[in-house]
């Protein structure tokens, strides 16, 4: 009897800490909106992607847009028992599965599901709202944050210290790190996920072994992003405030400011306003997949205007600010096409697992040609 009541309380407690996260989260997270769709859901409904897609998973999509929670919640135990992709985005919002895989169009990293259907990821690896954050991987790693270290290099005289907070993997900022190796002097990721620090502590030991990093420069400390003290000469923070208020958003960015040494520069990116219907299927996917514990908990994006990332950074006290896009950056034009237009195959080599280097599926060429951008990229000086 006793111990039945010590299980009850203890369940009771898990119950309300769990209420206390969901009122704590409704004053920092961006509410769910799917109005965009809701307005115009059959004329959606009636495309030739929405169709077709539907044929191959074999649902009814009305079955996401059901007030019945049994009904929303059958439809998306079908789509995820198909599609590794879609597991990873319902199984755990925000976190790195869901970037990490578009990065590199590796699968094997993560849970495998009931009835894979490999075209279903395929048809979503080459969504262009999903493609975006690929186009925004390499921007980083090839491109904006190597220029930015040089730069600030030559300004302080010395090597760059570096915080990437919110981290996940840090396969940006590894990558980075690894092409200016002389120019960094030390990389501090922040993240809570073990199993991000992990392979990016893997990745990082691959490396270093084979002589592309010099050893101890890049480190992962399993904490929050909160957490972080350090003062440093770069900061980056990468699909961190995407789902934020921006009075919590602002929040963060003044942190930032005040750990930067003078004469230092954030780097941070946001989903911007073509993210809520520029590419539907896509936006439909990700915010009907629901979570495990809620089918109607989507994820809620803050579309922001390139004004308004100006106005944050300006208002934590920030200058010189750059804004920039996953299609349109400085030093895109010196990429050749194989990174351009390919993957990152870096956590594969580092596993042992056999990565082809060729992505499983990317959108047309006219519609990468149109060059449209869902991802700013900025960059700011204190």
């Amino acid at each position: 009897m006793i111990k039945r009541l010590i299980i009850l309380s203890e369940a009771l407690h898990e119950r309300e800490r769990e209420r206390e996260r969901e009122e704590k989260n409704q004053g920092v997270l961006v509410p769910l909106d799917t109005s965009w769709f809701d307005k115009e859901s059959e004329r959606y409904l009636a495309q030739d992607d929405f169709i077709e897609f539907q044929k191959i998973a074999g649902v009814d999509f009305r079955g996401l847009l059901s007030e019945d929670k049994n009904v929303v919640g059958t439809t998306q135990k079908n789509l995820v028992d198909q599609s590794i992709i879609l597991n990873e985005i319902q199984k755990s919002h925000f976190g790195y599965e869901f970037p990490f895989i578009i990065y590199t169009h590796s699968l094997n990293f993560f849970e495998n599901v009931k009835n894979h259907n490999l075209d279903m990821d395929r048809i979503i690896l080459g969504r262009d709202m999903g493609d975006s954050l690929r186009r925004r991987h390499i921007s980083l790693s090839h491109a904006i944050i190597p220029s930015v270290i040089r730069e600030l290099n030559n300004s302080f005289g010395r090597p760059v210290v570096a915080k990437n907070l919110g981290s996940g993997v840090g396969l940006d900022v590894i990558n980075a790190a690894s092409k200016q190796n002389g120019m960094v002097k030390e990389v501090l990721n922040y993240d809570t996920n073990q199993d991000a620090v992990s392979l990016g502590q893997l990745i990082t030991t691959h490396l270093e072994d084979k002589g592309e990093l010099d050893s101890g420069k890049v480190k992962f400390i399993l904490q929050s992003l909160m957490k972080s003290k350090e003062r440093v000469d770069l900061i980056i923070k990468i699909g961190v405030i995407c789902g934020l208020q921006d009075n919590v958003a602002l929040s963060l960015i003044k942190q930032d400011f005040n750990q930067l040494s003078e004469g230092g520069k954030l780097i941070i990116s946001s989903s911007n306003e073509c993210m809520k219907a520029e590419d539907p299927l896509g936006s439909f996917l990700i915010q009907h997949m629901g979570s495990r514990k809620d089918p109607f908990e989507g994820w809620g994006l803050n579309c922001r205007s390139k004004l308004a990332i100006i106005t944050l950074l300006e208002d934590a006290g920030f200058k010189n600010i750059e804004i920039y896009s996953d299609t349109r950056y400085p030093g895109k034009e010196d990429l050749p096409d194989e990174i351009i237009l390919g993957v990152d195959t870096l956590p594969a080599e580092a596993v042992g697992y056999n990565h082809p280097g060729i992505p499983l599926n990317l959108p047309p060429k006219h519609i990468l040609d149109q060059e449209t951008a869902y991802n700013w990229i900025a960059v700011a000086a204190k």
